[in-house]
């Protein structure tokens, strides 16, 4: 606050704290980067493999072509390569590169996609200000979301930064462009897939028809154009070594190696002695109701962000396949749910405390397959925040009535 134009102590105590914040954001964020860089390669391997294979002309789906070409600074062969072709085409550039320099901008573009879409989120959801607050957010976003990513160099960040752009773009009206984002999305369908599938419904309902068709248009010139290009590269897919890979590591034979954990559901489950029967049973009916209510979302919810805050929630509760570096977009999330008022301390109590259960669930179990409690965690505090919402609207808080009438 200012008087006679000149600053009071308290306002330049607050700057100081704004400022050092942001360092802290900047200095944490770069140590976290290059530790993570530091520790060596993991799945960037295959993608510059997927990369070389299609310069030569070959089809990086094909285990037997990809392999060879694999770099591993683990010294052993990733999994095959799963995403689609125009994702391949994206990181083709990147092979003319030596393979560590590819790396390093590999891992310098993540660091930045990052950023950019915590810039766009702070477009979509104006909350907290831009202070000391948010920077705190944007730190401990990082915590629990970007740097386990850029440790195993996957496209968690990619995927979250272009859901940003695409909200973003839907919130200008730029449905064209919006089409085109949403198309390129599908490039790991298994993440992207349900909340595509949710928006385009929710745009429909709506009567936008425009960026669906384009989507639909986008999407269909990308898929004919890789037939062209790699004629019969789908056929790799239907191979053993994809199922196999999905659930184990494998040699450069295609042998199965080490076994890979997940972080869905049905992995929760078992590492809690949950299997069979029982396990399959509560996963059914916890996709029914999740399917449920990501229509219901979509019929609804009244923004776009709105829409993914809660599509997002149920995607990761229900996916058949992912891993805990897929979670980023739940980053939007965990902002949709702070963000709605509460005027009950109680409320705000709570949904405090389950934003610390968030953070706390990093530290329960050892395994990868036990970070699905991060999404227990926000799928209770959205439903958590969305009950207490609509307990005030539907009756008054009694002290501010009370202080109302003073």
């Amino acid at each position: 606050m200012a008087t006679g134009g000149r600053l009071t102590p308290r306002t330049n105590y607050v700057r100081y704290i704004d400022f050092a914040s942001l360092i802290a954001l900047v200095g944490i964020s770069l140590m976290l980067a290059a530790f993570a860089f530091s520790r060596g390669g993991v799945d960037f391997g295959v993608y510059y493999a997927a990369g070389r294979v299609a310069w030569s002309g070959g089809n990086p789906y094909d285990y037997g072509q990809l392999a060879p070409q694999i770099v591993s600074n683990a010294g052993q062969i990733n999994n095959p390569f799963y995403y689609a072709p125009w994702f391949t085409w994206a990181l083709m550039p990147l092979t003319l590169l030596p393979y560590e320099v590819a790396r390093l901008v590999w891992a310098s573009a993540n660091f930045a996609l990052w950023f950019l879409g915590l810039y766009n989120l702070g477009k979509l959801i104006a909350w907290p200000a831009p202070g000391w607050r948010r920077w705190g957010w944007y730190i401990l976003m990082t915590l629990l979301f970007a740097w386990t990513v850029w440790g195993f160099e996957q496209v968690g960040l990619l995927i979250f930064f272009l859901w940003t752009v695409a909200l973003r773009l839907l919130e200008r009206g730029r449905w064209t462009a919006a089409g085109v984002v949403l198309a390129m999305l599908l490039f790991k369908p298994n993440i992207t897939a349900l909340p595509v599938a949710a928006i385009a419904a929710w745009l429909v309902l709506r009567g936008r028809w425009k960026p669906v068709h384009t989507a639909g248009l986008t999407l269909l010139i990308m898929v004919v154009a890789s037939l062209v290009i790699t004629p019969g590269w789908y056929r790799a897919l239907l191979e053993p070594d994809k199922l196999t890979g999905l659930s184990h590591t494998l040699d450069a034979a295609g042998g199965t190696d080490v076994t890979r954990f997940n972080t869905t559901l049905l992995d929760w489950l078992r590492v809690h002695g949950i299997t069979g029967n029982p396990a399959l049973t509560l996963y059914a009916l916890v996709c029914v109701l999740g399917v449920a209510i990501a229509a219901l979302a979509a019929y609804r919810a009244s923004s776009t962000v709105q829409l993914m805050a809660v599509v997002f929630a149920v995607n990761f509760a229900i996916v058949p396949y992912a891993l805990f570096y897929d979670y980023p977009c739940l980053a939007l999330t965990m902002f949709h749910a702070n963000a709605i008022p509460l005027r009950r301390r109680w409320f705000v109590l709570v949904r405090n405390g389950l934003n610390v259960f968030a953070v706390l669930s990093l530290f329960i179990g050892k395994g990868i397959s036990f970070r699905y409690w991060l999404v227990i965690a926000l799928v209770l505090l959205l439903l958590f925040t969305y009950a207490a919402q609509r307990v005030e609207t539907s009756s008054p808080d009694p002290v501010a009535s009370a202080g109302a009438g003073t």
